[in-house]
């Protein structure tokens, strides 16, 4: 009968259109109106699964695609609700250079996925078991296909079979992201102040500002503040990426890193002038012990860089893929017990770094010693809060052991000169602005980090330690920590370092404050992926950002808390995006650049 017929048909359009419609609801109506050519990714969707299912008659072949089509659905809609925007090969390059952080989440998500999927496969194969193709011209489909391929122009612009393809194809044939190669040399260093500070930099993980301790009152972090004598928090610091490996890598070079990575190879980390640097005859002994994976290493090995190196590996004894066995082994304290055995005795100068993870997800603590209620560990939108709780707790935890090693190093000091400086190294997102944990945006629950300094032994002049207190309640960037350890060592001024001064964008807060610069923001570099395209540029009281699905920039304000204003209250800020970024993240053009 033809109404049988039309059924028949009409069941089949159902079933092939799943991933377009799935497409259309995911990017909104607005995105193909904006790109109209995306329109040829929903017809090449339609027209390659009619001929899949045209093709794929038995029950093993119809249980594949049936399988196939639920990995699809579920992957995409649980990447979905975990960060707004499709899934394609840029995230996976992405999730295999950041696989550390991926791992724990996929592991502690993964028996509802595959629930999900199970019962979504066993849907789909019922769906298949009724489509009835035997009509279908073949040629047809495929021709439409290729040409609704073509007119979308990109992977980026298809449906979830297309940019998943596309995805196998990137990870087969793109090499892992390298690491640094050689370090360029640098020249002895001789202190124009005549010696060296013992320095202590203690880098944190996933740590926000507004969950740590400021100025007005301490959420957690209470025992570091507690442990450090007169310690000045800077309220108003901001890393330049929401990413581990990229946030460091501003932390030690001093540098935005929306440059060509071989241009900020030319340049030395903190690590290549700490040691470069001498006070006398005396030179820095350097130190870089960490609770992290040997590759969240700064700028790359530290071998002949720096007297001792610790990583999660050597604490554990064997190779780790992900950072979650550090999170969970109680590295933390294994480090600080390390840093309360070593620095008893000073004998040359020491130039310290302490890298945690504790409070990297799945965040560590002693159930018993929680002290935020409830706490929970699902990753879901209702449980937002009970997950931000067991994130407060390992903060705590923290505190207490870093406290330890601050406590130790400034007893050790005596008459010397010292100083000790903590951040984080990016923030953490629970909900705002859609995202949880980071690395999705550069809003400032994922960048405006805790900051604390404090010093001791005459390490600084008085009108050093004047122009610090001035420069506490500014805005600060990890951009201004390099050149500030640098003036702090009597090296800012040397003859050898007039050029590298000179081009680094960040300044010393040992002296008047300057004029706030521009600084850009990005996660995405040549060598480290992310997983959707986000930058941005740094104002002192204001801050551009822009996303993948963004057509202009969005202004922020910064005081008084994170808010939207209108576009043409950041022009200076717009000029700076349009001088360092070809386009928006979403590759349309840059607007409102000339």
């Amino acid at each position: 009968m033809q109404w049988a017929r039309w059924a028949k048909l009409a069941l089949a359009l159902v079933a092939a259109g799943q991933l377009a419609v799935l497409d259309v609801a995911l990017r909104g109506p607005s995105a193909y109106v904006a790109y109209p050519r995306m329109l040829g990714g929903l017809v090449a969707s339609l027209a390659f699964s009619l001929l899949v299912f045209s093709q794929f008659r038995g029950l093993v072949a119809r249980a594949i695609v049936a399988l196939i089509t639920a990995l699809l659905l579920v992957g995409q809609l649980a990447y979905y609700v975990y960060y707004h925007a499709p899934l394609d090969a840029q995230v996976a390059l992405a999730a295999r250079q950041y696989w550390a952080d991926v791992r724990p989440v996929l592991v502690q998500s993964a028996w509802r996925l595959a629930l999900a999927t199970t019962a979504t496969a066993g849907l789909e194969l019922w769906l298949l078991s009724r489509v009835r193709l035997e009509h279908m011209s073949r040629p047809l489909l495929a021709g439409l296909a290729v040409a609704g391929w073509g007119l979308a122009g990109s992977p980026r612009q298809c449906t979830a079979e297309v940019r998943a393809a596309h995805a196998v194809t990137a990870l087969l044939t793109t090499p892992a992201g390298s690491r640094q190669g050689a370090r360029p040399a640098v020249p002895e260093l001789q202190s124009l102040s005549g010696r060296l500070p013992d320095v202590l930099l203690i880098v944190t993980e996933s740590v926000r500002a507004s969950d740590g301790c400021q100025r007005n009152r301490c959420t957690t972090g209470r025992e570091l503040v507690e442990a450090l004598p007169a310690p000045l928090i800077m309220d108003q610091a901001r890393s330049l990426a929401s990413y581990t490996t990229v946030a460091l890598l501003a932390l030690v070079t001093g540098r935005t890193q929306e440059r060509p990575p071989n241009e900020l190879a030319q340049f030395p980390d903190l690590f290549d002038l700490a040691r470069a640097a001498r006070g006398g005859r005396e030179r820095y002994s350097v130190y870089y012990w960490s609770a992290q994976l040997a590759e969240s290493t700064p700028h790359g090995p530290l071998t002949g860089v720096a007297d001792e190196v610790v990583t999660a590996e050597t604490l554990l004894g064997h190779p780790l893929d992900d950072i979650e066995e550090s999170v969970l082994g109680r590295l933390d304290r294994r480090v600080v017990d390390l840093c309360e055995r070593k620095v008893v005795d000073p004998g040359e100068p020491r130039f310290i770094v302490v890298h945690l993870a504790g409070t990297h997800t799945p965040y560590f603590f002693e159930e018993q010693q929680a002290t935020f209620h409830p706490w929970g560990d699902h990753i879901t939108w209702k449980a937002m809060d009970r997950l931000h709780n067991k994130y407060l707790n390992a903060l705590a935890e923290q505190d207490r052991t870093v406290a330890r090693c601050a406590r130790a190093f400034v007893r050790s000091e005596e008459s010397r000169p010292w100083l000790v400086l903590y951040t984080s190294d990016h923030g953490e997102a629970f909900g705002e602005n859609h995202a949880i944990h980071h690395g999705q945006n550069l809003f400032d629950e994922q960048i405006h980090v805790p900051m604390i300094m404090a010093h001791g032994g005459d390490a600084l002049s008085p009108a050093q330690a004047a122009a610090l207190r001035e420069a506490q309640p500014r805005p600060v960037t990890h951009a201004d920590l390099l050149p500030t350890l640098l003036d702090a060592m009597g090296l800012l001024d040397h003859f050898a370092l007039r050029s590298f001064v000179a081009s680094l964008p960040g300044r010393s807060l040992l002296r008047p404050i300057t004029r706030f610069v521009p600084l850009p923001l990005t996660n995405c570099t040549d060598t480290h992926h992310c997983p959707l395209n986000t930058w941005g540029v740094l104002g002192e009281k204001k801050k551009l950002v822009a996303q993948v699905w963004d057509g202009k920039w969005r202004c922020m304000g910064l005081e008084g808390g994170e808010r939207e204003l209108d576009l043409r209250r950041c022009p200076e800020l717009i000029r700076t995006a349009c001088a360092a970024f070809p386009t928006l993240p979403s590759g349309s053009k840059n607007w409102p650049c000339r």
